[in-house]
């Protein structure tokens, strides 16, 4: 159960043989109905900060900035689908060298070709797991900023990849033992181009 009125999502995406699904739309942000007023603010006096409470408050700043997120188990079928095409499975790399956690590795989801520990949607502190190389469309760097602003050092992103030119990526935001929001997806490598200051 969590604190803020919200229960967790249990699942997992199934994997498709026919024809891939449809790219994910983005949705509204979810988060607990109870206020954290005074508990937040005895919690920063106390210095205490279970990934809990970060997560809702993550959750409650994408909220009030207007920016929506996208279901993982959704995420995950559709790169799965496009991955499988390939025979490659999709991974999470870091956006930045500072986005890079040291020593820190999820599994994935198995596919025919990969184990888990290198399946659709995995992490490992690994060469393959670099941060990631392509350009990022400005609207996507502007949320990053906002949301670095805001948490600081305490969140991470990482973008989707899967080893092919134009990967049409998707990218997220976590922390340890927190849960990945998936905000912003971009089409590579048109996405356009915003030369407002």
């Amino acid at each position: 159960m969590f604190v803020f009125g919200r229960t967790k999502r249990k699942g997992e995406a199934p994997v498709s043989t026919c024809s891939p699904p449809p790219k994910p739309t983005p949705m509204a942000v979810t988060h607990g109905v109870e206020t954290l007023g005074a508990y937040e603010k005895l919690a920063d006096e106390l210095g205490f900060q279970p990934a809990q409470l970060l997560e809702e408050k993550l959750r409650r700043f994408l909220s009030g900035e207007g920016m929506q997120i996208y279901d993982y188990d959704q995420v995950d079928a559709y790169m799965a689908a496009l991955a499988e095409k390939e025979n490659k499975a999709w991974i999470w790399r870091p956006l930045r060298e500072q986005d890079k956690p040291a020593g820190w590795h999820w599994n994935g989801r198995r596919t025919k070709e990969f184990h888990e520990s290198r399946g659709h949607g995995s992490y490992r502190d690994e060469w393959n797991y670099r941060p990631y190389d392509k350009a990022v469309p400005i609207h996507i760097l502007r949320q990053v900023k906002k949301i670095q602003d805001k948490f600081g050092k305490e969140v991470l992103f990482f973008v989707s990849d899967y080893a092919v030119p134009d990967p049409d990526p998707f990218i997220m935001v976590t922390a340890l033992d927190v849960e990945r929001i998936i905000f912003g997806v971009w089409d590579e490598p048109e996405f356009g181009t915003d030369i407002e200051d």
